[in-house]
Order: C-alpha cells, then structure tokens, then sequence
C-alpha cells in the first residue's frame, strides 16, 4: 500500500475551518482509497500538547519534528492570528523544510507572513482580505487573486473553504485523480478549483474606494440593483458633490459610476441566467432593466453574447449532462462518479488507474 504523510502545523489561534476541510478531505481519501493510504498528523511549535484556535475549538497536537527522517512528504501550515508571531522562527525552518525537498502549503495568514518576508517574490496569493486590510498601496480594483499559487515546492494559499481544493489538488489528485473527485462529491464539492480561480470579491471589498471613501456608495448601489439609485443619491451618500462623485470613480475606479453601476447590474443578470430558470425578461426586470431590448443590447455588448444564447446554451448542457447515458468513473471502480456532477473540474477522472471503493461511512 502507498502511504503519503502529512504534517498539519496548528499554532495558538489557528483557523478552524482550514483545519477541518485538510482533515476531512484526507479522511474521506483515506476511505475511499484502496491501496493509497493518508498518514496525517498534527504538530505545534508551542510546549502545549493542547491548541486552541478561534472560537475555542481545541487539538491535541505533537511537537513539530526538528529531524531530517521525521519530514513528512507534504507540510501545510494553518493561517491563524497567532502565525505571525512565530512565523520569523518559522522562516528558517520552512527554508530547510523546503530544501529538503518537503512540499509546503502556507495558508492565508501564513501565506500572507510568507509574502511580508519576500516582497519581491512573484506568484504569492493569500486570502483576499488580508491583502486588503495590511496593504500599505491602493490595490487595483480588478486585479486578479488566484486561490493559490505555486513556487517551486512552496505553495501559498488563500485558505478558508479553499483548503478542500488545495488538499485535493496538491496532495489527493497527484495520487489519484479519480480518488481526488469522488472526495470532491462526497464533500459536495461541484468541483476542483484549480490555481487559476479567481477569489470571490465584492465589489466593494478593494482598499482603493475606502481611500476614495465610496464604500457606502459602492455598498448601495449592490443593494439596489432592481430599483436603481440615481447618481446624485450616490454622491449624497459619499458625502460629496455630483461632480467629486464622478471624478472619483474616474480616477480610482477608470469609469464613470453610471458604467460602473451598470455592469453590476449586467453581471448580476449573468449570475441569474446561469443559475435560475427565470425568464430572460424578468431577469432584465430583476436587475433594474426596463426595457427588455436595452438590456439584451448591454448585456451582448458587456459578455459578447445575448442573455437569451447565454440562457439556451447553458439550458442545453444541463440537459446533456442530465441525459448523458454513459458512466463516469472508471469501468472497475466501486465508488463512480455521480452522474449530477458533470460541471468541468481540474481533476477529470480517467488522468490515472487508481482503484477506489465505497465504503460505509
């Protein structure tokens, strides 16, 4: 049987949610794999056999090997309040960690420590909004924050609910592809996210419309999206004249807020489209679009297609995979993949022969 270890760092204040999606994802592996077994532990750097995260959840952890035939094969380190003060100590030993050849995942406040000591590295992610609250510059509103990204065998991470993909992706799937999908379903997970997805961000979660002072602008304009609000109620509630108002939207933002409104509205209909039955014309209405041509114009012109295609093709692939007679998975798997699941993912089954079964839970 092939064993892969791992080691979960959990220092005072560590997040519980991270701490639970690693372990649930390797122990639903751990499950389901036939000849593929997760040897997991969880380690401190402190003195105490007890760790308490926030919201008081505790774990009996083991101290954190300091020897070269202790190294597991992965290391994945828990964001937390309490990683900064230790992450200088830390730095040394991921540095031997890392040139031992262990692969190390860093997540959210972790990964944000590891960015604080090397700012000039490229391809380092973190949880969105600690990029947000200690950034010192104003951020790009629509600069792109991937999940996680990779260097060399160091991988940082924006945590959270990501954990689960980051787990599947870097440790699970290079075992087992397949193995890493049927974990995916069980966690009800629809699919993977692979490196390349983009953090989910509110538009009014950017550090440059608190310098500009238009998050309540911003926050507004989300809440009223069926009923518009007019430029000069916005600009009230930024508490400045029309003309500030557009000029700093301009200059922080590059459009005027009436565009920007807009496409706010235009991607809220997208979202609806893909994911309700509503009718195109009551999707326009719901997002504040009176006229049913207007709207199709501006939504061709925003995502290049009109909301009745958008609308037909995504009808046309849930029906496809509804109907899709043949069986995922592998021919001499015991544990197949479920039929409602069809939605791409960055692990398709069938990248390896690993055998999984079902068993009870």
């Amino acid at each position: 049987m092939a064993r892969v270890s791992v080691t979960i760092l959990a220092e005072p204040g560590f997040v519980p949610t991270e701490l639970a999606l690693v372990q649930d994802a390797l122990r639903i592996a751990n499950r389901l794999g036939q000849d593929l077994q997760f040897d997991v532990r969880i380690c401190t750097t402190t003195k105490s056999d007890l760790v308490e995260g926030l919201g008081g959840m505790l774990v009996r952890t083991t101290p954190l090997p300091l020897n070269e035939a202790a190294l597991s094969d992965h290391l994945i380190v828990l964001g937390g309040k309490g990683i900064g003060a230790r992450f200088d100590v830390l730095r040394t030993r991921l540095r031997w960690c890392e040139r031992m050849g262990q692969n190390i995942i860093l997540m959210s406040d972790a990964a944000f420590e590891w960015q604080r000591l090397n700012p000039d590295a490229e391809q380092i992610t973190t949880h969105w909004e600690d990029q947000q609250a200690r950034a010192t510059s104003i951020c790009e509103p629509h600069n792109k924050l991937p999940l996680f990204a990779r260097t060399g065998r160091v991988t940082t991470a924006a945590g959270m609910m990501s954990a689960a993909d980051v787990t599947l992706s870097l440790i699970v799937a290079p075992c087992s592809a397949l193995l890493a999908q049927s974990v995916g379903n069980i966690l009800l997970m629809d699919r993977i996210r692979d490196a390349a997805a983009e953090q989910p961000r509110s538009e009014n979660d950017v550090n440059a419309l608190r310098v500009a002072k238009l998050e309540k602008a911003i926050a507004a304009m989300e809440a009223h999206l069926e009923e518009p609000l007019s430029i000069t109620e916005l600009a009230a509630l930024a508490g400045v004249s029309v003309r500030q108002f557009e000029r700093r939207f301009k200059v922080y933002l590059g459009q005027s807020p009436a565009a920007f409104y807009r496409s706010l509205r235009l991607r809220r209909a997208r979202l609806l489209i893909e994911q309700t039955a509503m009718p195109v014309v009551e999707i326009g209405l719901a997002c504040g679009f009176g006229c049913s041509s207007n709207f199709a114009k501006l939504f061709s012109r925003e995502f290049g297609i009109s909301p009745i295609r958008h609308q037909t093709r995504f009808l046309a692939m849930a029906h496809d995979a509804n109907s899709d007679p043949k069986p995922q998975g592998y021919p001499d798997a015991h544990f197949p993949l479920s039929p409602c699941s069809p939605r791409p993912s960055a692990h398709a089954a069938g990248a390896d022969g690993a055998l999984v079964q079902r068993a009870g839970r």
